[in-house]
């Protein structure tokens, strides 16, 4: 009785619920902290450049060599991100796009590396 949840199929939600991802591939952009989320341990940034279409990534997993406190919002660093993909079967995609959703892999990132970018120094 209780199986049907909200309507989506079980085989799909498992799929969006526990997606299975590919080797990460690294990305470097640069871009500031917008906000610290202390209490969960994520970040959430502003790049300059798009990275998977947006310069807003939200929520932000930080590696453990990353330590919350020594970040700053509003300096600008250049980060490195580990992205991570896992594509949907075409039956997940076709429920989605049912459902007025283009979408065809769930994307996470994984903040790795910060480092500062210096841009007031100036070489007289």
């Amino acid at each position: 009785m209780g199986k049907k949840q909200s309507g989506i199929p079980e085989d799909v939600n498992k799929e969006l619920e526990s997606p299975k991802f590919g080797k990460p591939t690294e990305i470097t952009a640069s871009g500031y902290v917008l906000d610290i989320n202390e209490k969960d341990g994520k970040v959430d940034i502003q790049t300059y450049e798009p990275i998977s279409g947006t310069t807003i990534l939200e929520g932000l997993s930080i590696s453990k060599k990353i330590k919350l406190n020594d970040l700053e919002k509003g300096t600008v660093y250049e980060f490195k991100l580990d992205e991570l993909k896992a594509p949907l079967s075409k039956k997940t995609i076709e429920y989605l796009k049912e459902q007025g959703i283009t979408m065809d892999a769930i994307i996470q990132f994984e903040l790795k590396e910060t480092k500062i970018i210096d841009e007031n120094s100036e070489d007289v």
